[in-house]
């Protein structure tokens, strides 16, 4: 079963039917719990917003469970003057350490860029962790090259 909601947490706020882009969730009858419109299965995407936006982790997908959804720490969210203070401030790194980022590093960065917004949550992004500094360095000469 692609959606699954417990009818014991949930407490039927509609945050769910809310979240679907692809309108596919109803609350159906009064003290009902949400359900997929009959024949729709299909055309879900697996983008999980109905499963992150559940405040009771009642609401549950094949590919996702509340657990797998970090709170969101309102102390942590930027305002207007620190997301422009943090986009002007980016710049592109031309020199690098000669010291290896840390494997946890490194897993945790890939994890979190899951997050990201992808067309029809396609997330059509993958990744090959080069270590071997030789191998950096051909690859590294190649993308010039190919860039001149």
């Amino acid at each position: 079963m692609l959606f699954y909601v417990d009818p014991e947490k949930c407490n039927r706020d509609g945050f769910c039917v809310e979240a679907c882009g692809r309108r596919l969730i109803e609350m159906g009858k009064a003290d009902s719990v949400p359900t997929l419109i009959a024949g729709v299965e299909e055309l879900c995407i697996n983008c999980g917003h109905c499963v992150a936006v559940c405040p009771s982790g009642a609401l549950a997908l094949q590919t996702m469970r509340p657990e797998d959804c970090p709170q969101i720490r309102d102390e942590l969210l930027i305002d207007l003057e620190q997301a422009e203070q943090f986009l002007r401030s980016r710049r592109s790194i031309r020199n690098y350490k000669d010291k290896s980022v840390e494997r946890d590093k490194l897993n945790k960065l890939i994890q979190v860029s899951g997050y990201a917004p992808s067309a029809s949550n396609a997330r059509p992004v993958h990744f090959l962790v080069i270590e071997n500094k030789t191998e950096i360095r051909l690859l590294s000469g190649l993308v010039v090259i190919g860039c001149a």
